[in-house]
């Protein structure tokens, strides 16, 4: 079962860290702001940020963490060790060569990024890289390079701990690698005037702070069963279990090359748009990751060791629970964030982004993306876990279908929804006139509208119009890919095994309960918000910011008394962890009175 301590230790260091990232981006835009130096330092760090989301990010919990499971629990601590140096030399190694490579060939990739257009945009870089350039990109993608390889190793004494449960210091980890850019960047930048190479080398003490924070605890747990190093290479090879891992993390690697695909493909559609909207679509869906960040990746990180640990003993039963549990936790703490994001999106945006530039126009459209891509952040929350489900049962080959197909459906849907929402000004009129028709036609009459409204359709979404509002379909593309990623996946799951792992009565009825709750719960804050909106003055911050208070507050209270009306299980579960926690506080403050008296 999933120990929810556990999860909100975790979360609590998510939020932390994702308060710490918006503090590092606040720093780098000081520093920099929106200029050209900073566009060598993003366009140069994409090739070494590739390396390790390929090679090593992927393959941590496809292959590494449930395979570190299966040996601890089947052949104990010291086998563990053993795997660990296997295992951490091959990828280590693997991740050296790619880097020593790109190293030598760092001219010749910067010359060829620079003088092609297409590449330039796919990199970030704006389209405004010159030959002038080409040492300043030189140097910083060579000290980018350092990265991949630190935090590879991080990430294996990462996967080393979280195996044997120690998720607290797992989750330091990243916290640390923020507070190592905010503070370095600031020094080497500001004191040094290391310009954009100050940049460079505060990530790479970042990554350094990644691993070190990690490394004392690792120490006492590998000492306890400590191996000899490895001499002999060739026995590397000749292991089952690291020809297991390899042919675990083949398929995932290859999924993770098919998302940065069609990441290059979404990249080139926004850049047909109208100017301004890719600026959009990237703060709402900055946005929209926040509750995916902080609640699903805590309870799939969580629970990955354990949905390992059951599928290896064979109880799939318990795999079942696990499961189900892990599925109806995260959903039922993200439903709330969705309900507010979407029913109070224009003064989060308001309230996020809306100063300097950033007008109201600027606030509609990204609360017009933020509203379509909330639709998403339930599939995306489910298919977190749901992935770990196929890793853990070392089935990544059908995680890799899903993947594939929800390429193949995003770049469909984005290529048609963007050319449909661009008519947003005209399609909306045209459907009165079509009620219109139909209310005043009769018999053939009416076939013949319905006919002229599908042509009509079929128009839109093959014709680009220059209406802003077509970012929307790369925000519906998003949300329609997951939501059938997500039906797929819980299809094939009830294919892995003999016992029914998605059922009606564990899994479907009660996301449906949440879901109606959720609802009940966005009715009322809509009116709500409604109500004090025409009350007050929302041109003033302080009016806006106790506005999205007010009506979230009622929103929480609406969304817990229902949950006790609707009897949800996670809702005894939270409470009850929230009376322990009240309990464990009034004990500590009651024994330092009797310390002090």
């Amino acid at each position: 079962m999933i120990k929810k301590n556990g999860v909100v230790s975790v979360m609590g260091l998510l939020v932390l860290t994702k308060i710490l990232g918006f503090f590092k981006l606040r720093i780098v835009a000081q520093l920099f702001g929106a200029s050209h130096d900073l566009d060598i330092f993003w366009a140069a760090f994409t090739l070494p940020d590739m390396v390790f989301l390929v090679l090593v990010a992927g393959s941590i919990n496809a292959a590494i963490i449930p395979i570190f499971s299966d040996i601890f629990y089947e052949k104990g601590k010291k086998s563990l060790n053993s795997l660990f140096n296997k295992l951490t030399f091959l990828f280590s190694g693997l991740i050296l060569l790619t880097t020593i490579l790109l190293f030598i060939f760092t001219p010749q990739i910067a010359q060829w990024l620079i003088c092609s257009n297409k590449a330039n945009l796919i990199f970030g870089a704006s389209g405004n890289l010159q030959t002038t350039d080409l040492p300043r990109f030189i140097s910083v993608m060579r000290i980018g390079l350092i990265s991949p390889f630190v935090l590879g190793l991080s990430s294996f004494v990462t996967a080393y701990l979280q195996v044997r449960k120690q998720f607290f210091v797992t989750s330091l980890a990243p916290m640390f690698y923020n507070l190592g850019m905010i503070i370095f960047s600031y020094v080497f930048v500001k004191f040094f005037d290391m310009g954009i190479n100050g940049l460079a080398w505060s990530s790479i003490v970042g990554t350094v702070l990644h691993l070190g924070v990690q490394i004392p605890l690792f120490r006492r747990y590998y000492r306890e069963n400590k191996v000899k190093p490895i001499t002999n290479f060739k026995k590397i090879f000749n292991d089952a279990v690291v020809i297991k891992a390899l042919k675990l993390a083949t398929p995932r690697i290859l999924s993770i090359l098919g998302e940065q695909f069609n990441v290059i493909i979404n990249t080139i559609i926004s850049f047909t748009l109208t100017a301004g909207t890719l600026s959009a679509y990237k703060f709402a869906y900055s946005l929209h990751m926040f509750p995916i960040n902080i609640i699903g990746s805590a309870v799939a990180q969580v629970t990955l060791p354990n949905l390992a640990k059951a599928s290896k003993e064979n109880g799939k039963k318990k795999f079942r629970d696990i499961l189900n549990n892990a599925i109806q936790l995260s959903i039922y703490l993200v439903l709330p964030i969705v309900a507010v994001l979407i029913i109070l999106r224009l003064p989060i945006v308001r309230l996020a982004y809306g100063t300097g530039a950033f007008d109201w126009q600027d606030t509609l459209l990204t609360a017009w993306v933020l509203v379509l891509l909330g639709l998403s952040i339930i599939g995306q929350t489910l298919m977190q876990i749901v992935m770990r489900a196929f890793y853990a049962l070392k089935d990544t080959w059908k995680a890799l279908i899903i993947t594939m197909i929800g390429i193949g459906v995003n770049l469909t849907f984005v290529y048609f929804l963007t050319n449909f929402f661009s008519h947003y000004y005209d399609w909306r009129i045209i459907l009165e006139q079509i009620f219109y028709q139909i209310s005043h036609a009769n018999g053939p009459g009416v076939l013949a509208v319905i006919k002229s409204f599908f042509g009509d359709v079929w128009a839109w979404m093959t014709v680009r119009g220059d209406s802003t509002l077509a970012v929307g379909g790369l925000a519906v593309g998003v949300s329609m890919t997951y939501f059938i990623e997500t039906v797929i996946g819980f299809w094939y799951l009830n294919r892995v095994t003999e016992v029914e792992l998605i059922t009606w009565k564990d899994t479907i009825r009660p996301l449906l309960v949440k879901i109606v709750n959720a609802i009940i719960m966005a009715i009322g804050m809509y009116f709500v918000f409604k109500i004090f909106d025409f009350r007050l003055d929302t041109s003033r911050t302080v009016w806006v910011a106790l506005l999205t208070l007010v009506t979230a507050v009622y929103g929480g209270i609406s969304y817990l008394l229902g949950s006790y009306l609707f009897r949800i299980k996670e809702f005894d579960d939270v409470w009850r962890y929230l009376l322990d926690l009240l309990s464990d506080l009034k004990r500590k403050v009651s024994k330092k009175d009797e310390e002090i008296s």
